[in-house]
């Protein structure tokens, strides 16, 4: 079997092998560029490329995990997998480190092959490879990050009916990847709808409207009802837009009601003042995880900030403030473990409460009551207050285990602030904790440091970072420069002595 990339890009193809569970040998070239990925019912295994700068031994100079002298002995022709097992049989590469950089180097192969639109591929199925491969390589990540880079054009030649459906999971995923407009989609796509219908109560334009269900159905979020098919056994050939137009058109959709200032105001006012996750919420202490979904997709379709992107700033920043309270609590609460954690900290604040109560309480003094039908306009949080409330709010987050939550509320005040060490530093380290966002990581913790070159715990992260990036001799010299920087580190002394050992 063999098509072209225009017609069925390399993501296409991988989903279509992963849900019909195919084995074998999918080759691709673009300009003299060949590529080929071995996969194994359905499982992607491995990719090699005949790139230069996506050979395996290009890794190790740049990595620094074994050195030139070392790789000078070995002929430039070895395949990778046969430079591998020398280095590892003279023990000149550890286990972990070998695959490591091995599950980098293909994962690189894939991001650059995904974003192919012109070009060949040929699969044979009868071909298999003769060794055996376990790599730790996230391709429905994968997937989303090239569909978001494909061409808006070529994304829009993928759907030829705008009547198509797509649907939501029977038992929904989570992905901690995806980026505010695809959260937001997602959380509209409740029931089967036709791309018309979607495109229509989003409120957002058609063109991104298809790429943001593009990237969700091929990460394996929604379902869509028209595929194309390249592989024997596939479904039927779906109707194309002319023969649909032959059936009774569904009706249009009603254009999206705007909510009531003064609704807008009441949610805003109550998610404020809520004192407890279940009062941002306003659900019961009994509520389970089904309704808590039920009710935080309901606040999502009506007060998301995406649907205030025309409203004035200090309403926007509000919204947005009011929905990191609601997401906060919606991942506290629908998970077990953190919603248990919770509910001992509600009853030990109780318990301090009741304490507090024994002791005489001053009468609250009588206040003038507002003159009815004038409203005091809610001064603007300065950026750098509103930047440290985010900032902080990210600590809280943390502490509860919600690293989703903290690590868009770090950002944001980075964004806010870019002057300010603490954000960049925190964002950073969040950032480090993902294979796929480390290279941002290292920018923002460098960030960090040129704000603050004193601060011995900033190069502490960053040399942890290069640590795990396997950039040995770089995290050696951020260890030393930390213990230089503060002698009485103890976590930059520890740090040093295992990367020296």
């Amino acid at each position: 079997m063999n098509g072209q990339l225009s017609e069925q890009p390399l993501a296409e193809l991988i989903r279509e092998i992963s849900s019909k569970s195919l084995s074998g040998r999918l080759r691709l070239e673009h300009e003299r560029v060949k590529v080929v990925a071995y996969f194994e019912n359905g499982k992607f295994l491995y990719a090699a490329a005949n790139l230069r700068t996506l050979r395996l031994r290009e890794y190790f100079k740049k990595s620094e995990l074994v050195s030139e002298a070392n790789l000078a002995q070995f002929d430039d022709r070895i395949s990778d997998t046969d430079l591998l097992k020398a280095l590892s049989a003279q023990r000149l590469l550890s286990a972990a480190a070998a695959e490591q950089i091995q599950a980098r180097q293909v994962a690189d192969i894939l991001r650059s092959t995904l974003l192919w639109t012109e070009g060949s591929w040929d699969f044979e199925s009868r071909s298999r490879l003769d060794q055996q491969f376990s790599l730790k390589i996230d391709v429905s990540s994968l997937l989303l990050e090239a569909a978001r880079r494909l061409p808006v054009g070529f994304v829009n030649s993928r759907f030829r009916n705008p009547a198509e459906t797509v649907s939501p999971l029977a038992e929904p995923q989570l992905n901690e990847n995806l980026l505010p407009a695809e959260a937001y989609l997602l959380s509209r796509i409740d029931k089967p709808t036709t791309l018309r219908e979607l495109s229509a109560i989003s409120g957002l334009g058609e063109d991104e409207t298809l790429q943001l269900v593009y990237s969700l159905a091929l990460a394996g979020l929604i379902k869509r009802e028209n595929w194309k098919h390249s592989f024997r056994g596939s479904q039927p050939t779906p109707p194309v837009a002319s023969e649909v137009v032959k059936a009774v058109a569904p009706p249009a959709p009603e254009p999206t009601k705007e909510a009531d200032p003064q609704e807008i105001e009441n949610f805003l006012a109550r998610v404020k003042n809520a004192p407890t996750h279940y009062d941002v919420l306003d659900v019961g202490r009994e509520s389970s995880a089904s309704e808590l979904k039920t009710v935080y997709y309901q606040l999502a379709r009506r007060y998301h900030p995406d649907r205030f992107r025309k409203a004035d700033a200090a309403l926007v920043s509000r919204v947005e403030s009011a929905f990191a309270r609601i997401t906060q609590a919606y991942d506290t609460l629908r998970d077990d473990r953190l919603r248990s954690g919770y509910n001992a900290k509600l009853e030990a604040r109780k318990k301090a409460e009741q304490i507090a109560d024994v002791a005489t309480k001053p009468e609250a003094p009588v206040t003038e009551a507002e003159p009815v039908g004038e409203k005091v306009a809610e001064p603007v949080m300065p950026a750098a207050e509103r930047a440290e409330l985010q900032f902080k709010e990210g600590l809280t987050a943390l502490e509860m285990g919600q690293r989703k939550v903290a690590l868009g509320l770090f950002g944001s005040a980075a964004s806010a602030m870019p002057k300010e060490a603490r954000y960049h530093a925190f964002y950073g380290q969040m950032l480090a904790s993902n294979e796929q966002t480390r290279r941002a990581a290292e920018t923002e913790l460098l960030a960090a440091i040129k704000l603050d070159p004193k601060n011995a715990d900033y190069r502490v992260m960053l040399a942890e970072l290069y640590r795990d990036l396997g950039l040995k001799l770089r995290a050696k010299g951020e260890a030393e420069r930390a213990v230089a920087t503060d002698p009485n580190n103890r976590k930059a002394r520890e740090l040093l002595r295992g990367l020296t050992s």
